[in-house]
Order: C-alpha cells, then structure tokens, then sequence
C-alpha cells in the first residue's frame, strides 16, 4: 500500500502559540455553510462525496469535516485560516492523493485559476458489509499492474487504476464503489457471460457510483487512463 500522509492542517498554526480551536461541533459541515463552493456528489451512512470549486481568490465561510482524504482535479495553490486566524499556503497537485485529519478551516484559492477537488469524507461509526461479492478474484490481487492501494481503513478501500492505451485486465470484482476519472478516456468493459460494454468517454472530474460487480477492463483511447476508486468493503450495494 502507498503510504498516505496523514495531514493535521492545523496542528502547524496552534504550535505556534494560537491556543486550541473550539470543538468542530460549534461549526456548521462544508455543504451547510457554503453551497456555493461545496456540492454532494454522494452520499449513504458511511462516506460523502463531496465536489469543491472555488473561483481564483474565492473564499469559504469557517467549516468542519470529518476525517476526508482530496483528490484534486487540477493544480491548485489553497490558503488555510483556522478559527484563530492563523493562515498557512499548500500546494495541492493535480491527481494527488491526500488523506486529513477532522479539523475546521476556512479555506481560499489562493491560485489564479478555478480550483476542483472531490473530496471523500468517512462517517465515524461506520461499519463493513457483509455481502457476498461476484465470483471473481479481487481487483488488487488479480491485476497489481494496473491497481494499487492508496488507502484502506476497516470500511473502505481506495485504489488507484492506470492503464495505459490498449491496455486490458484480466476478470475480477469490486463491491459497491465510486469512481472519480481523472483522464477524458473511452473504454470497455467485458462482463462474465462474454458480452463486451462499450463506454462513452469518461471526462476528468466525472464521477459514478455503481453495485458491486464483476468485470474485465480495457482502455480504448490513444491516451492513459487514471482513475481513483472508492470501494466499500462487503457491500453490493449502497
């Protein structure tokens, strides 16, 4: 598995003499208090998909999450101010994949150019299914060229997928998941019983959340295809 900085944003700022912050629970989630910035992408009892889009200079009202891990959908430049008033700048890379502890922020781009993240944030007290998946090895076991493990906890597991053009899988399973495309790529996919799916083209920034099921992939373009896959352990469906 990848090794996943864990990023407490705001242990930085109250180190340097700023005190503790209030409880989160004193704040409103990110949804709540700014719908012009935050949107659910998704949503059941164990995670929320969250699209973030902020303007150049644009700035959020103080919010809270829970533990969330981003996956940026372009490059970005954020400015972080805690409910103190201590700021600090972080440079969040296209595709890169980062996990944060709970915290509250208020946060603005900083950059000259939009800013979009998804964001997935984990519900505390959530627990694993129990169904039985698809007949098929899993995705990470069957085919480690093209997964691997960004991060796992005891309810889900985030993978990230690249195949490069004209590359195929072999068959396997995922359960119930989310995708978030990072790359404007067709593809196919080739289902136990034989018949071939064709795919429109996935756009950077898409997202699609399907029931557990069983598959063999194979990217069609002329260019890469990198996607992050969310995955809900033991359940066919949300």
């Amino acid at each position: 598995m990848r090794h996943v900085k864990l990023l407490p944003i705001f242990a930085v700022v109250y180190a340097l003499g700023c005190g503790e912050p209030p409880p989160p629970e004193e704040y409103a989630d990110a949804v709540t208090a700014d719908p012009d910035h935050y949107s659910v992408e998704f949503e059941n009892d164990a995670v929320r998909l969250l699209r973030v889009s902020y303007g150049p200079g644009e700035q959020s009202a103080m919010h809270e999450h829970p533990f969330h891990c981003g996956i940026p959908l372009n490059d970005g430049t954020w400015r972080m101010t805690d409910p103190a008033g201590a700021e600090m700048e972080m440079s969040l890379p296209f595709g890169e994949f980062e996990c944060y502890e709970a915290g509250v922020h208020a946060p603005q781009n900083a950059g000259e150019s939009t800013a979009d993240i998804i964001l997935i944030e984990f519900k505390e007290g959530a627990t694993a299914g129990t169904d039985a998946m698809p007949e098929h090895p899993d995705a990470v076991t069957a085919d480690p060229d093209h997964y691997s493990v960004e991060y796992e906890n005891d309810v889900a597991r985030v993978l990230r997928i690249r195949y490069e053009p004209g590359e195929t899988s072999v068959m396997h399973h995922h359960p119930a998941n989310c995708a978030i495309f990072l790359m404007d790529q067709p593809g196919t996919f080739e289902q136990p019983d034989g018949e071939v799916v064709e795919m429109p083209a996935w756009t950077t920034g898409q997202v699609e959340c399907v029931d557990a099921e069983a598959h063999l992939p194979t990217n069609m373009g002329e260019e890469p295809l990198e996607l992050v896959l969310l995955e809900l352990k033991g359940r066919a469906t949300f």
